[in-house]
């Protein structure tokens, strides 16, 4: 019998999970967006997910902010109910119904380069830290109190096209870079991941992290994608206080071990993902 999937959020990465997942000949997969779907509505959520019988709900939605986290600042009643209340409430309708969620969110609560933060480790960057941003601290909120389901933290994540929520694309368009090392996401192996889990019937609950391995700084991703030929001439590099945020951000580089070590699930090293999708774009 083919697994049901749920995938809530027809944004960037839900979008991207839903091509892959409604190909495979193996699994029912249906995409629902706010448009389609009051899924923030308890008790619509829950007899609509009676009726379907899933098997998966993949919680692809949430706030990010456009132009980007800083807008959290702006609409924190909005943030904190798309990034707490309402996955919490997923979880929760997926507990009763014996529905296994898988969580898309955030590694972005951890800042500093003590340490490759692994998923042991405690958040630094969210409610306990007063100079996090509005956007981390929600992102932090719901995992300190959520109790199911298995929770993915991506970064950054980047892809093969130039679509507007790509790190690379907007990287492109920023004339005024700062050099930091981050922990980035390649979204077509995190598809491969999910796809993955939902195939070989993965339950329970767990955090992982999930950004490709050797985290390059700010000019290694410029001199590679000038190798591309793919370059913003105004570029230059600042320090933070030139970019005139509203939030602070968080700087930072995730262990992503678990994911080969518990999963059987072999990353790209960052540079070898950047290349292949630089090679995607500009071919």
């Amino acid at each position: 019998m083919k697994k049901r999937v749920l995938i809530v959020g027809n944004g960037y990465v839900g979008g991207y999970v839903f091509a892959q997942l409604n190909a495979n000949a193996e699994l029912e997969v249906t995409l629902e967006s706010k448009a389609t779907l009051d899924y923030t509505d308890e008790f619509y959520l829950r007899e609509y997910m009676k009726e379907q019988r899933f098997d998966y709900l993949i919680n692809a939605q949430g706030f990010t902010g456009r132009p980007n986290v800083d807008q959290a600042e702006v609409e924190k009643e909005a943030c904190w109910k798309y990034n707490v209340q309402v996955p919490l409430m997923f979880s929760r309708v997926c507990k009763d119904l014996n529905v296994q969620p898988i969580h898309i969110t955030s590694g972005c609560i951890f800042t500093g380069y003590d340490k490759a933060w692994s998923e042991a480790d405690e958040p630094n960057y969210g409610v306990f830290n007063p100079d996090a941003s509005f956007y981390s601290t929600s992102k932090h909120a719901f995992e300190s109190v959520n109790d199911f389901g298995i929770t993915i933290r991506i970064r950054m994540p980047f892809c093969d096209t130039l679509n507007d929520r790509s790190y690379i694309t907007k990287f492109h368009k920023y004339d005024k870079l700062i050099i930091a090392v981050n922990s980035k996401t390649y979204i077509p192996d995190l598809v491969d991941f999910i796809e993955l889990l939902v195939e070989e019937g993965r339950t329970g609950t767990d955090t992982v992290h999930f950004c490709n391995p050797k985290p390059l700084d700010t000019t290694s991703v410029v001199d590679t994608m000038r190798g591309f030929e793919l370059e913003n001439l105004n570029w230059q590099y600042v320090d933070f206080e030139e970019l005139g945020c509203k939030a602070n951000r968080s700087n930072c580089i995730l262990d992503s071990t678990k994911v080969r070590t518990e999963y059987g699930f072999t990353l790209l090293d960052e540079m070898d993902a950047l290349k292949k999708a630089l090679a995607a774009i500009t071919a």
